[in-house]
C-alpha cells in the first residue's frame, strides 16, 4: 500500500497544476458525487446551474434582457474560405451544447433546453472602409441583445475590408460562455475549419458530457454537510458587514445600466517590482496589487472595512477541463484597511484572507446572497459593487485561421457591476476599467486610475512604511458607512411598527403570490426581502404577477418597488397605461364591466 501511495503522489505532482488541483478536489469528495454522466435524455429541460442563474438575475436587472453579451474579436490579414468558416460555425453550435440552448419557464423556475437551433452567421461587405467602420459596425451589432426565449446564444459576425483583410466577432451571451470557454471554441472552430476546408472529418474527440449535465450534478454536489459548512464559513466572514461601497457618483442610479471601458497602462518598471514584491512577501502579484486597490477604495470611500469581489474559474472535475459553459463563481474577498498597520502587515492580512476563501469558493455567490439577505439598491448588485481581477497573459495573436491575426477589443454591452478593474501582467502592466458609466463619469475614472497606479508604486516601495504615511492616505475622513443610512435602509425598512393588512384588488393579489412563495403572509408595508425573498424569488414574482396581470412586470422595478403596496401602485401605473391604447368601445365595454 505504501509503494501504490508512494505511486499516486509521484503521478499527482507530474501534473499540470489545473489536472493536480481537479485531482485534489476529488480524492476529497465521495465517489458517487465526483461522477459526472451524461443524461439519459438531452433533450429534457435542465434547471440552470448556481452560476447560469446569478448571471441571469444580473441579466435581468439590466432593463434589457438579453444585453450581457460575452465576446472575442480579430483583424484576420490573409484569405479565409467563408463558406468552409459558416460550415464549421455550424459544426462547433452542434457539437457544444450550450450554444444551442435556450431558456424556458417550469413554472417559476428559469431552465435550459437544448436542441436544433439556427446558426446564425452573416458577412457585412465594407469593402474600401478602414477599421473604424468596422469596429463600428462590430459594436453596433454587439448592443443587439440575444433572445433568450428563442436562442441561439452564440453568432459569428465578419465585416469584410477586403478579400484579405477581416474582422471576425465571435460573441454569446454570458450565460453560456466564460474566458476558458471562449478559447475552447477558438480551439474547435479552427480545427473544424481547417477539416471543412481540406473536405476531412475534424480530429475532435467526441464529448462524453456536456455543460446540463454538470449543471444537473452541482445542485446534488451542493447538498447536505458540505453546503452547511460552506454556509457556516461565509456567514461568519462576512457578518457585520453592509455590502454597500460608497462610491462617488456623478449621476443617480436608475434601473437601466450604462457600460464603458478604459485602458490604463503602469509606468514602466511597475511589473517588474509588483513580481519582486510578491517574492518578498511570499505571496501572489494578485495580492500586492489588491493590497493597492483595497487602499484606493479607502481613499475614495473612507470605508475601512470594504467587500471586493473576484471571479473564479470553478472547474472542479478533470471533464470540465475543456468544457463550454459558465463556471465562474463570485468570491467575495473582505478586507480592512488600516492607518497604523504597515504595508507588510497589510498586505499579510489581504493574503491570509484570499487564502482563506479560495478554500471555501465552491459556495456560489447567489446563495450566500440569499442567506446573507444584505439591502438592495435599484440599479446595484448586491453585496459586490466593485470586482478586480488578474490575468497573466495578454489576449491572443500570432496566426488564426491561417491568416495573420490581431485581438481587437470592442466597446458596448452593460456593465455588470459599479466598477470592474482588471490587470493584465505582461512585459507592462495595463489595468482595463469597465465601468457603469451611467453614473460614473470617464473623467472621474481616469484620475482613480492614475490614484491606483500610485499605490501600487507605494505598496511595492517599502514594506515598513505606515499606510497613513502613503501620500493621499493620510487625510481619509472618518468611516461614514456607520451613520449612513440613505436609500438601501430605506427600502429595506420591515415595515411599520403596527401592521396594515393588504386592500383591494391588486395588493391582495401581489400579497397572495409573495405568500405563495414566500410561505409567509405579508403585510402592505413589508419588504420583500425582509421576510426571506432572495433574487430568484424577484424573478418568480415576475413571471406571476406578468401572467396574472398580461402585463410585463419587470424585475428591475420589482427591486425598486419592495413592498406590496408599492408594487400594487406600479402595477396599477402599467394596467392604466395598457387602457390608455383601448379603443373607445374597449374602454367603454371596460367599464361596464364587460369581458
Amino acid at each position: 500500500m505504501a509503494d501504490e501511495t508512494t505511486d499516486l503522489l509521484e503521478r499527482l505532482a507530474s501534473l499540470p497544476a489545473n489536472r493536480r488541483e481537479a485531482a485534489l478536489r476529488l480524492l476529497g469528495r465521495d465517489t458517487e458525487a465526483g461522477t459526472l454522466r451524461p443524461r439519459v435524455d438531452p433533450s429534457t429541460p435542465v434547471r440552470l446551474s448556481s452560476g447560469q442563474e446569478q448571471v441571469w438575475l444580473t441579466d435581468l436587472m439590466t432593463g434589457e434582457p438579453g444585453s450581457l453579451v460575452d465576446h472575442v474579436a480579430f483583424r484576420l490579414h490573409g484569405p479565409l474560405d467563408l463558406a468552409a468558416l459558416h460550415a464549421a460555425f455550424g459544426d462547433l453550435v452542434a457539437r457544444h451544447e450550450p450554444l444551442r440552448s435556450r431558456l424556458i419557464r417550469q413554472g417559476e423556475i428559469p431552465m435550459l433546453v437544448s436542441g436544433s437551433a439556427p446558426v446564425d452567421v452573416s458577412v457585412t461587405d465594407l469593402t474600401g472602409q478602414g477599421i473604424a467602420a468596422a469596429t463600428a459596425a462590430a459594436t453596433s451589432d454587439l448592443a443587439v441583445p440575444f433572445d433568450l426565449e428563442q436562442g441561439p446564444l452564440a453568432r459569428l459576425r465578419l465585416y469584410r475590408l477586403a478579400p484579405d483583410d477581416h474582422v471576425l466577432v465571435l460573441a454569446s451571451h454570458h450565460m453560456v460562455t466564460d474566458g476558458v470557454s471562449q478559447g475552447v471554441l477558438l480551439v474547435d472552430l479552427e480545427v473544424l475549419y481547417q477539416a471543412r476546408r481540406e473536405g476531412r472529418p475534424a480530429a475532435l474527440a467526441p464529448l462524453r458530457v456536456q455543460y446540463a449535465d454538470f449543471a444537473q450534478w452541482q445542485r446534488g454536489f451542493l447538498a447536505g454537510e458540505r453546503l452547511t459548512t460552506l454556509t457556516r464559513y461565509w456567514t461568519d466572514r462576512l457578518a457585520h458587514t453592509s455590502g454597500r461601497l460608497l462610491l462617488p457618483l456623478d449621476n443617480p442610479r436608475s434601473a437601466r445600466r450604462g457600460g464603458a471601458y478604459l485602458d490604463f497602462t503602469a509606468p514602466a518598471g511597475l511589473a517588474d517590482r509588483v513580481a519582486t514584491a510578491a517574492r518578498q512577501h511570499a505571496t501572489t502579484p494578485f495580492v500586492v496589487l489588491l493590497t493597492a486597490f483595497r487602499l484606493l477604495l479607502w481613499r475614495l470611500t473612507a470605508q475601512r472595512d470594504t467587500l471586493v469581489g473576484t471571479p473564479v474559474s470553478a472547474r472542479p472535475l478533470a471533464e470540465t477541463e475543456n468544457m463550454v459553459g459558465y463556471f465562474l463563481n463570485m468570491v467575495v474577498l473582505r478586507g480592512t484597511a488600516d492607518p497604523d498597520a504597515s504595508l507588510r502587515e497589510v498586505i499579510a492580512a489581504e493574503h491570509a484572507s484570499a487564502m482563506s476563501a479560495y478554500a471555501h469558493q465552491d459556495l456560489p455567490f447567489e446563495q450566500l446572497v440569499t442567506q446573507l439577505r444584505p439591502p438592495r439598491e435599484m440599479g446595484s448588485t448586491p453585496l459586490v459593487q466593485s470586482v478586480f481581477s488578474v490575468e497573466g497573459q495578454p489576449g491572443m495573436s500570432g496566426s488564426y485561421l491561417g491568416a495573420s491575426c490581431e485581438e481587437i477589443v470592442l466597446t458596448g454591452g452593460r456593465a455588470q457591476y459599479d466598477l470592474m478593474v482588471k490587470v493584465v501582467r505582461d512585459v507592462e502592466l495595463t489595468a482595463r476599467w469597465d465601468f457603469d458609466d451611467a453614473i460614473i463619469d470617464a473623467t472621474r475614472i481616469t484620475e482613480w486610475a492614475r490614484q491606483f497606479w500610485a499605490l501600487v508604486d507605494a505598496v511595492t516601495s517599502d514594506p515598513g512604511r505606515r499606510v497613513r504615511d502613503i501620500p493621499g492616505l493620510g487625510d481619509v475622513p472618518p468611516d461614514p458607512s456607520q451613520d449612513d443610512q440613505g436609500t438601501v435602509e430605506v427600502l429595506a425598512w420591515a415595515g411599520t411598527a403596527d401592521r396594515v393588512e393588504p386592500q383591494g384588488y391588486l395588493q391582495e393579489t401581489i400579497a397572495a403570490a409573495w405568500q405563495s412563495l414566500l410561505g409567509v403572509s405579508p403585510g402592505a408595508h413589508d419588504a420583500l426581502f425582509d421576510l426571506g425573498g432572495h433574487s430568484l424569488t424577484v424573478a418568480q414574482l415576475s413571471f406571476r404577477l406578468s401572467d396574472t396581470f398580461r402585463a410585463h412586470v419587470g424585475v428591475a422595478e420589482l427591486f425598486e418597488y419592495q413592498t406590496v403596496a408599492a408594487q400594487a401602485e406600479y402595477v396599477e401605473r402599467l394596467l392604466l397605461e395598457r387602457a390608455a391604447q383601448l379603443s373607445p368601445d374597449e374602454r367603454e365595454q371596460l367599464l361596464d364591466g364587460q369581458p
